[in-house]
């Protein structure tokens, strides 16, 4: 769930190529993971607004219509969901790639499913699902100071934010100081300065 308790500042990550993949973790007892199949828009739509990422869903489905439908090939590879043991669709992630560049897009969780380890298994699983060439490749994604959850579970994951540049898809700006100031003041100290430490300059 984003947290719109505290300033609003959009931040990039990357994960450097060299560094190897760990394997996806076992999910709870009756979870499981599939890949995108034709008519989940409707799906993806309704989780990404449980997490407040769009007001409406029908902005979410326009959104995947337009940004992802057209490549619907790529999404049946790519775009990975969990599901509870009642076939509900409960987290996702997506391992897209725009004019050759690896984006990791749109990682999400209902809010009732949270704090299971289902995104950091929905995360790899869409990782892994990149071919050979294409993970010899670094791996960017776009967050934001209200995903201060998500950071650290990408810090985990060997992403790390960067101070300068942008994002190769990005419409909006980097803005680490800002960004990092807020986020002083969400996390322990340890954790922000591992954080400021492991940044990388572009």
């Amino acid at each position: 769930m984003l947290d719109r308790s505290i300033p609003y500042k959009s931040l990039i990550m990357r994960r450097p190529a060299h560094l190897s993949l760990p394997g996806v973790p076992a999910l709870p007892p009756g979870f499981s993971l599939r890949p995108y199949r034709p008519g989940d828009a409707a799906l993806w739509a309704r989780l990404e607004t449980s997490v407040l990422e769009f007001d409406e869903e029908s902005a979410a489905r326009a959104y995947f219509a337009e940004r992802f439908l057209p490549r619907e090939d790529l999404l049946r590879e790519r775009c990975w969901f969990v599901c509870a043991p009642d076939g509900r669709v409960v987290s996702t992630a997506t391992a897209w790639e725009e004019a050759g560049v690896n984006l990791l897009h749109w990682v999400s969780t209902d809010p009732a499913f949270q704090r299971r380890g289902l995104a950091r298994a929905v995360v790899l699983r869409a990782l892994h699902s990149y071919p050979p060439q294409r993970r010899a490749l670094p791996v960017w994604l776009g967050t934001q100071t209200w995903s201060h959850d998500a950071i650290l579970l990408y810090d985990s994951l060997g992403f790390c934010l960067v101070r300068e540049g942008l994002h190769p898809a990005a419409h909006e700006p980097n803005c680490f100081a800002e960004g990092m100031e807020v986020l002083r003041a969400v996390y322990p100290p340890e954790v922000f300065s591992r954080l400021l430490a492991h940044s990388l300059p572009t």
